[in-house]
């Protein structure tokens, strides 16, 4: 239960990302805010990364559990 819970909120991350245009990726400080009309190629790819450990993996572990 607390994994679709997780994806619930991964969800709601990945929707307010694609509403704004800004995306948080990597650790460093530099680079933590990669923006749409910027970066496009480093912002689609943090989303995919989102979407597939936000979303993809707890439904997995959901399911299999």
């Amino acid at each position: 239960m607390m994994m679709l819970v997780f994806a619930a909120f991964a969800v709601l991350l990945i929707g307010l990302e694609l509403f704004t245009g800004c995306a948080m990726f990597g650790w460093a400080a530099d680079k933590i805010v990669v923006e749409r009309e910027k970066t496009p190629g480093p912002y689609w790819f943090a989303i995919a990364l989102h979407t597939i450990v936000g979303i993809g993996f707890p439904i997995l572990f959901a399911i299999y559990a």
